[in-house]
């Protein structure tokens, strides 16, 4: 008896020692790798310690860092960071991861990530940067991205490539120009790129260039495309390459850029499609090149200056020269598209549609319109008035349209010159070197999730044309059309603009800021 109660007590003190040592070791600090300090900042330090720490950024800023203190570091530690985007500027909750970077690193030390802007810029709205240790410790920082609403939109005065069509191995030369900007790229290459300037590139294969011009309020864009042809065995091809004026003699530069002699050609020139002159040119071997004139021809454009001004009337005041190698066609070559190249001299048209937005002809799918029209209009509806885009963000003089309320409605106007009285809608005639751009966007009063399709058409003798869409949903973003019209240069159309809704729209329009058909050089 004594010793069961002997041996129960060592049990029991036995129980109670394991017991006391759990407990002491629960309030044991913890040695495992640790995550200490985390800041988000502008940049880091050579050794990734931060610099100019910030939780507010804008949306054309070019980086947001992280920079955090790994302590109790063993082999391997490994630590991911997502960096997450959590509301919109409209406060619509998203909870998006839009980037994971991991890191592996065996010693105690300062450990950096790095968001780097997309071309186009951050969106605004309220972030989060999640880090953690791989099974062990996590933590978040938040950090928001916003919109500056003092100053303008970027404007892009041109963006271009000469020539547009080249061979593989041959370069061509991008140029381009934007104002009111703080950070321009073009991918897919050069990437950052200064507000003015221009650069020569070698594409090997068919590529579109995008140039994003972002600041503090938002952004715009252009793209232009190259064509490349790879090189054909045994033919001949004549391109233009240049051609300037000497007086009232218009000489020019023409290289054979294929690998066979070319034959003896003439060189065509015309004047607004009229042929006007030829030249002849002898044999060119694989790489020539040589400057001709057209001696019989005496250029005298009735202006007072070669390059003129943009004019605002409804025709252009320009004079097309174009001149074009193997006029005729009669000599063999690896392509015939790339011939020809032309120039604008005198004032260049530029209209604004809005003006005409008055007597335009408008139709919506609930039926026909007459201008004015006003918000209340239950088959929709268009005016012109000031754009509010985002909370501060406005742009007056728009021509604002919103479709019928109801799934796939939609809503167009077609513009013209209206002549006489009462007035007659008359086409307009598309001048070489033509396009279309405006800026677009959904008024402020949108509804989150509401998403439209911005369509330019032409309409010729009744038979209406549509060029891609546009799609833009809310989120305060605007977003530049363009649309190349020189297919159509010297043929008269009503020019259309089209907006076809997603879903029922409410509340809120579509806006068309400026939209422009304008005549390039």
């Amino acid at each position: 008896m004594n010793l069961y109660l002997k041996s129960g007590n060592i049990l029991i003190s036995a129980a109670i020692s394991a017991s006391l040592f759990f407990t002491s070791c629960s309030n044991l600090p913890f040695f495992g790798p640790r995550l200490n300090d985390p800041v988000i900042a502008t940049g880091l330090e050579a050794d990734y310690r931060p610099k100019d720490s910030t939780d507010f950024f804008y949306i054309d800023s070019p980086q947001v860092c992280c920079s955090i203190r790994l302590s109790g570091a063993h082999a391997d530690t490994a630590v991911q960071a997502n960096w997450v985007y959590e509301k919109s500027e409209s406060q619509e909750e998203l909870n998006r991861i839009i980037y994971t970077d991991n890191k592996t690193q065996g010693q105690d030390g300062y450990l950096g990530f790095k968001l780097n802007a997309p071309a186009q810029g951050f969106s605004s709205g309220q972030y989060r940067l999640d880090l953690s240790i791989v099974g062990g410790q996590q933590t978040s920082i938040p950090f928001f991205i916003k919109r500056d609403s003092s100053g303008s939109l970027p404007y892009i005065n041109h963006f271009s490539a000469v020539p547009q069509q080249i061979v593989s191995g041959e370069t061509s030369k991008l140029s381009w120009s934007v104002a009111e900007t703080g950070r321009i790229s073009i991918e897919p290459l050069p990437g950052t790129v200064d507000p003015e300037g221009s650069i020569d590139i070698a594409p090997t294969a068919d590529t579109t260039y995008t140039l994003w011009a972002v600041n503090k309020r938002g952004s715009a864009s252009n793209q232009i495309s190259i064509a490349v042809k790879q090189p054909v065995n045994n033919k001949a091809d004549l391109v233009v390459i240049d051609f300037w004026s000497s007086g009232n003699v218009l000489s020019y530069r023409i290289k054979n850029i294929g690998n066979l002699t070319s034959c003896a050609t003439e060189t065509y020139l015309y004047r607004d499609d009229t042929l006007e002159s030829k030249s002849y040119v002898e044999p060119l071997a694989p790489g020539d090149e040589k400057a001709k004139a057209f001696l019989t021809y005496h250029f005298s454009p009735r202006f007072p200056s070669l390059l003129g001004s943009s004019s605002n009337s409804a025709t252009s005041g320009a004079t097309n020269i174009r001149i074009c190698a193997n006029g005729d066609g009669s000599c063999p070559e690896a392509d015939y598209t790339n011939n020809c190249y032309e120039h604008n001299f005198g004032p260049l048209m530029n209209i604004n549609l809005v003006q005409y937005s008055g007597n335009a002809q408008w139709q919506s799918s609930a039926g026909s319109l007459s201008w004015p029209m006003y918000a209340s209009g239950a088959e929709g509806w268009a005016q012109i008035s000031t754009a509010q885009i985002k909370s501060s963000l406005s742009y007056p003089s728009a021509l604002l349209m919103t479709p019928p309320n109801s799934t796939g409605s939609w809503i167009q106007g077609a513009f013209g010159v209206p002549m006489g009285s009462p007035a007659e809608l008359r086409p307009f005639t598309v001048p070489h070197g033509c396009k279309f751009s405006a800026n677009v966007g959904l008024t402020v009063d949108a509804p989150a999730a509401a998403s439209v399709k911005f369509i330019l058409g032409t309409s010729q003798g009744g038979v209406i044309n549509y060029f891609p869409p546009l799609t833009v949903n809310s989120g305060g973003q605007l977003a530049t059309y363009t649309v190349d019209l020189s297919g159509l240069a010297g043929q008269k159309v009503l020019v259309i603009l089209r907006v076809e809704s997603g879903g029922p729209l409410p509340e809120g329009s579509a806006a068309w800021i400026e939209p422009v058909i304008s005549q390039q050089r």
